[in-house]
């Protein structure tokens, strides 16, 4: 920023520093206006290396596009112009859009200046499209980030401004080679908000004569940037303190408590702060302060659990000390794939001095390279060493190596046995679990001075790795190898050092662990231990996607071609469930080894902080395993509450009660008897998390023995069959090994090509006519005149997707079509079955064993396996109704059996699982809205068979094309304009209403369409009280309101069943609940998002609880927050008017990832509809 004639000019920098830091932004200006000094300014070498390396990128693209537009006067280029007034930057301004018009003959224009009278920049190109001038930047990382995006929105907002018209997308051209392109409006969006926070800001200070405050709360400090750091080491600000959240700041500074010193001395409980937080943030201050007034005397390490420093493996000749370097934003070209370890570092001790070995990569096939080169050497060591470990700091190396042996599906059960075995030991695990340290951090650099003497290089953490290894992308892409080498030098050495601290660490948590008596010595291991033995079952699988995945081995992901993606796309089916249900096998292993308080946030997990017994053991017969009953007073994790009548397992701390196994170096053991939840109570923590008292019916383990241990834990039990699904994907991969090096013409080659539905004669889809019946027309006969192929069906909130589909069904049923409906859920095949009936098929033509239907209006069947006779007993049509279990079960449905597979909510059901029930039809019809909730996947895949099969079809568009299947363009439910918003945030304004059933709802005094409620609440997370006060208002104002549900039906007064309430996180949703109770409002349902799809009330209120704003993150990020598919399916459950309940603060929120930035810009769009 600067100044011309008193004149605050801002550029792009600035927007990216207030997203950052508004008080370094404000010292910016300080700075500007000269009421702070200047200070030294050191030079930086590598940032002008960087830039050095930005502008080769530059003029690389620059000869691109005059060769692309070889034309005289096609490329322009403009010159800087003079700083130095207003005027001169007004006249640079004009040239710009001379050369911008329509008849000037300019297709590219470089370098222009753009300029509002405020702001001024330098777009890199502007490029002639018929869509409108595409603006256009070069960047030399590799991603897109968010000051890059928030640059190209600036220049985009000027240019509209200005009345120039513009394409609908923005490009950036990476280093990677790649351009990416995005939305321009969402850009605009968020730039607009962060550009009026930003001139609020220094407007609001240069109104002030003093410079900024450290203590002024209206200002955002990040805590981090040096700026901050000075600030904060003068003022011994609590921020100081290791472990120190910004709410407990906030909630510390309310109660007098300012600075470290304070925080030390405090003696007296504080409100909102739990004791057992308290005290350890004030012994932590007390060894921080005494650390300060002695720091000669050395780092104070005190510790607090010697008996997990004893637990620790002894040392080996083998043990291996082991760092990544990688950077989790790299891309390849033309690959969605994000991430890359250039670096698999180790230190070997066995040659007495440290040793340093190193893998690199540098695309996609170097890193799967260096996976197998580093498991194989392990696995080598392992032989020669039994008894070896590998020690790393902090849990990202082994999150890492999961994520990268199911990326390239190698080495997948080596890992997980390396897990099983205990391979790993984590030391940032063992530290905050046993020692506590003088540090405001306790990152390995932090903790050296404890065990080594300080570090030398120019590359010193992380962040400098990843610049390094940027430079060193480009030096290469520049042929300047010398330079490039002597990079990976420098990243060499920052590694080598990381893996020799690491064995330093381990050496001196050692030398403090001290002698335990009570504690076993293990035995020695002398042979390597043996793998566990994999099944012929699971054995054959593996066997199949090897061969099928070694026909394309050798190519590259961004360069397979549809035919070799679809291979590889039936490779990752094979493995499909092994590889979903992976993450809930490793997150149950390491919850046995870890103690609770180290536990990740899981749902299904409940820890319990109180338990009281309130009934004995006791048995109710002689045949009957004796049991109690236990209260238990807890925090589920994740905020996701167990529910009455789940049943869970009990996990029991060292020493564990008889009957329950513990292994070596574990640290907790899990009942296999069953603990029934009989009764549940929700409440809000003083925290602001969720708790809940659980009473349960715990059964005693078969060999176990009375008792009066209590669990530390409840831990999800069982698990879901998938065998029948396995044994289909593996015919399915069979049939395309043998039919390589073609594809066989089958629908599973059309779903994984993306190919449109094949009908006879390869003709297109039949058009829709007219008429209310017009989308059942067409879908059935699509469906008629096709053999083995598919038909899509997308279905937007209120459009009568499952009344169109049940009449397609029952109009095929008339003619003797055999038909089987699946889905991700009971309740959604059910709700399908029992529109069939509706619809006019006979009840004893449809059957299901019933699961979430009390009084069905099909047959019900006694248990699923009647399917069959069920089906044989028809003399025509039929429909059956089943999971993907059921319809691949060879005992209930066979193969081709059915002449039609309808799966409904296919934006929910994943493509693997489709290719398998496609099997027991000769056609699917896939009925869906992506843009409602998604698929859900736990697990990490080769290739993404974990999508829904909807979502793939579209291919990340809005709507389906007329050319793969039928778009339901009109909603029966929302009020014209409630759709109109939903349209545009979800449907590229495609949706329309059915106004002559939707306009005459009304609610007498209420607007129709969406409405923004602000709130003015800051640093809430999951929970906001100001935000249950205005819900509870708003819907007591609401009640008993003039309603007019529609034509043909009475006015009535609004009841409380006509609003639901909708809000993200489980913790308002507890909170909600209570407090519509207690004003009499218990019959207003209450639930998140996923509760509610398919539901609709004549109002919907949506609560999104997060302030966004005050230094505090939004809880699983602003992606999930703000998610176009979770808002779209919580407004669009409203007839007639939403209520968007938010707070102020999630306009000005500072994204921090370039999705966060496009969810919160479609937000801002949707707040301004």
């Amino acid at each position: 920023m600067f100044l011309l004639r008193d004149r605050l000019i801002v550029s792009a920098s600035d927007l990216r520093l207030a997203s950052e830091c508004e008080f370094a932004t404000l010292r910016a200006l300080d700075l500007t206006l000269g009421r702070v000094d200047k200070g030294v300014v050191e030079d930086d070498p590598m940032a002008d290396r960087l830039g050095e390396l930005g502008d080769l990128h530059e003029q690389a693209r620059l000869r691109e596009l005059r060769a692309e537009h070889p034309g005289e006067g096609a490329v322009v280029e403009l010159g800087r112009p003079d700083y130095s007034s207003v005027e001169s930057l007004d006249a640079a301004m004009r040239h710009t859009l001379d050369a911008l018009s329509l008849d000037s003959g300019v297709e590219v224009l470089c370098q222009a200046t753009l300029f509002d009278g405020s702001f001024v920049g330098h777009v890199d190109f502007l490029e002639r499209t018929p869509a409108g001038w595409l603006v256009s930047d070069t960047k030399l990382a590799r991603h897109a980030t968010v000051p890059a995006l928030l640059q190209i929105g600036a220049y985009a907002a000027v240019l509209q401004a200005a009345g120039v018209p513009l394409a609908p997308q923005a490009r950036l051209s990476l280093g990677s080679g790649a351009d990416e392109d995005f939305p321009v409006a969402e850009l605009v969006a968020v730039y607009a908000a962060r550009r009026a926070r930003l001139d609020a800001l220094l407007a609001a200070h240069r109104a002030q004569p003093f410079p900024a405050r450290w203590d002024d709360d209206t200002v955002t400090a990040c805590g981090r940037c040096s700026v901050c750091e000075e600030e904060a080491q003068a003022s011994l600000d609590l921020v100081l303190v290791a472990g120190m959240r910004m709410p407990t700041r906030r909630r510390l500074r309310e109660a007098g408590v300012l600075t470290v010193s304070d925080l030390a001395a405090r003696t007296e409980p504080v409100h909102e702060v739990r004791d057992r937080t308290l005290e350890r943030l004030r012994r932590q201050a007390q060894l921080q302060v005494a650390f300060a007034a002695n720091p000669q005397a050395g780092v104070i390490a005190e510790i607090i659990d010697g008996h997990e420093l004893r637990r620790l493996p002894a040392p080996s000749n083998g043990d291996l000390f082991f760092d990544f370097e990688g950077d989790p934003l790299w891309a390849e070209r033309g690959s969605s794939l994000w991430g890359l370890e250039y670096l698999f570092g180790m230190v070997e001790v066995d040659a007495g001095a440290p040793s340093y070995r190193a893998f690199w990569a540098h695309d996609r096939l170097d890193e799967k390279a260096a996976l197998i080169a580093f498991v194989e050497h392990v696995e080598a060591r392992r032989r020669t060493w039994p008894d070896l470990h590998v020690y790393h700091y902090a849990p990202y190396e082994v999150s890492a190596l999961k994520r990268l042996s199911a990326r390239y599906a190698v080495c997948e059960d080596t890992v997980d046995q390396w897990l099983r075995d205990g391979l790993f030991v984590d030391l940032y695990a063992v530290v905050r679990s046993s020692l506590r340290v003088s540090q405001r951090s306790y990152s390995l650099k932090k903790l050296e001075p404890l065990y080594m003497e300080a570090r030398s290089g120019e590359v010193t953490a992380a962040a400098d790795s990843i610049v390094a290894y940027h430079q060193f992308m480009a030096l290469r892409d520049a042929d300047r190898f010398d330079e490039a080498r002597a990079q990976l030098d420098e990243i060499a050495d920052y590694n080598r050092d990381d893996c020799v601290s690491t064995l330093r660490l381990r050496n001196w948590l050692l030398s403090q662990a001290g002698d335990d008596e009570e504690a076993p010595t293990p035995p020695p291991v002398e042979t390597m231990p043996q793998p566990d033995s994999v099944s012929p079952e699971r054995q054959a699988l593996m066997d199949l996607e090897e061969l099928l995945r070694s026909r394309i081995a050798d190519i590259r992901v961004p360069e397979r071609s549809p035919h070799e993606q679809a291979v590889a796309m039936t490779a990752a089916s094979v493995l499909f469930h092994a590889r979903e249900d992976k993450p809930k096998w490793q997150a149950h292993f390491e919850r046995l080894r870890l103690p609770v308080r180290d536990w990740r946030g899981e749902e299904g997990v409940f820890i319990v902080d109180e338990a009281e017994v309130v009934d004995a053991w006791f048995t109710q017969s002689a045949r009957q395993r004796p049991r109690r009953v236990l209260r238990l007073e807890g925090e589920p994790l994740r905020e996701i509450p167990l529910g009455t009548g789940a049943e869970v397992h009990a996990v029991y701390a060292l020493p564990a009660p008889e009957g329950i196994d513990v292994k070596p170096g574990h640290a907790n053991g899990e009942s296999t008897a069953t603990v029934q939840i009989l009764r549940t109570e929700e409440r809000v923590g003083a925290n602001g998390r969720l708790r809940q008292v659980l009473t349960v019916l715990e059964l005693m383990p078969r060999a176990g023995a009375e008792h009066t241990a209590y669990p530390t834990a409840l831990v999800p039990s069982g698990h879901v069959r998938t065998g029948s699904i396995d044994a289909a994907l593996a015919e399915y991969g069979q049939r395309v090994l043998a039919a390589l090096p073609e594809l066989p013409t089958c629908v599973g080659s059309d779903l994984l090509l993306r190919r449109a539905p094949r009908c006879r004669g390869g003709g297109a889809l039949p058009a829709v006519g007219s008429g209310p019946t017009r989308h059942i027309d067409a879908i059935t006969a699509a469906l008629r005149g096709m053999d083995d192929s598919y038909v899509a069906v997308q279905g937007p909130p209120g459009t009568g997707k499952t009344w169109v589909g049940a009449r397609v069904i029952a109009a095929l049923v008339a003619q003797g079509w055999r038909i089987g409906v699946t889905s991700q859920s009971h309740a959604a095949i059910e709700n399908l079955l029992t529109a069939v009936v509706a619809a006019g098929v006979p009840a004893d033509q449809v059957a299901k064993e019933p699961k979430a239907t009390a009084d069905p209006t099909w047959t019900a069947l006694a248990k699923a396996d009647e399917l069959a006779s069920f089906a044989a007993g028809q003399g025509g049509g039929y429909v059956i109704g089943g999971t993907a279990w059921d319809l691949t079960h060879l005992g209930r449905v066979g193969r081709g059996q059915l002449d039609l597979v309808v799966i409904d909510e296919a934006g929910q059901f994943s493509l693997a699982k489709t290719l398998a029930v496609a099997l027991a039809g000769s056609r699917l019809l896939l009925l869906g809205d992506p843009q409602q909730l998604p698929q859900v996947s736990t697990g990490s895949h080769p290739d993404p068979v974990d999508e829904s099969a909807l979502g793939w079809l579209l291919g990340g568009d809005p709507v389906v094309p007329a050319t793969h299947g039928y778009f339901l363009e009109r909603t029966w439910r929302m009020h014209p304009r409630l759709t109109e918003a939903v349209s545009e945030l979800s449907y590229a304004g495609e949706l329309l209403s059915q106004e002559a059933v939707t306009a005459v709802r009304a609610i007498a005094g209420v607007e129709p369409g969406l409405h923004s409620v602000e709130v003015d609440h800051r640093e809430n997370t999951t929970w906001s009280p100001e935000e249950v006060e205005v819900v509870v208002n708003l819907v007591g104002s609401l009640l008993g309101r003039d309603f007019a549900p529609g034509a043909g039906e009475a006015r009535r007064p609004l009841a409380q069943s006509d609003v639901i309430v909708i809000t993200p996180y489980n913790a308002q949703v507890s909170a909600l609940r209570i407090a519509l109770t207690g004003a009499g409002l218990a019959d207003v349902p209450v639930g998140t998002v996923d509760k509610f799809q398919g539901q609709e009330a004549a109002v919907a209120i949506v609560s999104l609880a997060a302030s966004g704003a005050g230094g505090v993150g939004v809880s699983r990020g602003l992606e999930f927050l703000l998610s176009r598919n979770r808002l779209n399916v919580a407004i669009s459950r409203g007839q007639v008017a939403a209520y968007l309940v938010h707070g102020r603060g999630l306009r000005e929120v500072a994204p921090s990832t370039p999705k966060d930035l496009l969810a919160l810009g479609a937000f801002l769009r949707l707040l301004g509809s």
